[in-house]
């Protein structure tokens, strides 16, 4: 009995301080998992960033630097002068859940990424204009 208050307790200040869609906890047995949510960050279709979780449990990796001249390089092709075209065209894609460390989550989401916009595909993103 006293231990689950104390996992009704440890829940309730989870969900109060970072929130229900966050991080959900579950116990399996003796094992404890965390399910933390992933947003990736995007500049039209070209990835830039990897949010995981929110606040002191979060984190964040922003991808190499290849990334980040790409998004450079469509938006000057679209000439994107002011800071407000260039700003219009960000966003966060929905979220979705990963089981992990947030850090270890958002290590290799970035990862993962990276591989997968290989300089093929991210050469193909700044020819459209940074749509896919």
């Amino acid at each position: 009995m006293v231990a689950a208050s104390f996992e009704t307790f440890v829940l309730s200040k989870i969900d109060t301080e970072v929130g229900p869609c966050c991080i959900r906890e579950r116990h399996l047995g003796n094992e404890e998992s965390a399910m933390v949510d992933v947003t990736i960050v995007f500049w039209r279709d070209i990835p830039a960033q990897v949010i995981v979780g929110k606040g002191r449990r979060g984190a964040k990796r922003q991808l190499p630097e290849r990334f980040e001249q790409a998004i450079d390089r469509a938006a000057m092709k679209v000439n994107a002068k002011s800071t407000d075209d260039y700003l219009a065209e960000w966003r966060k894609a929905a979220p979705y859940p990963v089981e992990g460390d947030a850090d270890q989550v958002a290590e290799s989401e970035a990862a993962r990424l990276d591989a997968e916009y290989d300089q093929d595909r991210i050469k193909a993103l700044i020819a459209n204009d940074g749509w896919a």
